[in-house]
């Protein structure tokens, strides 16, 4: 058996845009940390309330959350020397930024973790 050695968690709040003269976009709250504490939450919560299934891309399912504005995704990677990867993506969407794409948030986000899984 073989335990989970790293732990990423990826959350992006698209935010409100209060100044249109000075537009922030997802880009600039993209929140990264390896709490294992948090990716189990998110395996608990996502496991018990799966969501609806939007699309699949890169073999990540991506899935919309029923009761709150959100979409996430989860997976585990083996790694050499028996070793596991668990990446978790939550992504906050609201009113104003609906017309943000969720796939192009996600493109983003894989390759930002196959970039560090490649960096172990």
């Amino acid at each position: 058996m073989t335990a989970i050695s790293h732990v990423y968690n990826y959350t992006v709040r698209c935010p409100h845009i209060k100044d249109p003269a000075h537009p922030t976009t997802w880009e600039n709250h993209i929140e990264f940390n390896q709490s294992c504490e948090i990716g189990l939450s998110r395996i608990t919560k996502w496991h018990g309330r799966s969501g609806n299934r939007i699309f699949e891309l890169d073999g990540f399912v991506v899935r919309e959350a029923e009761a709150e504005g959100a979409y996430f995704s989860m997976q585990n990677k083996r790694m050499k020397d028996d070793g596991h990867v668990l990446v978790t993506f939550k992504i906050f969407m609201d009113e104003l930024t609906k017309d943000t794409s969720v796939q192009e948030i996600m493109q983003h986000l894989i390759a930002d973790f196959d970039k560090k899984v490649a960096k172990l």
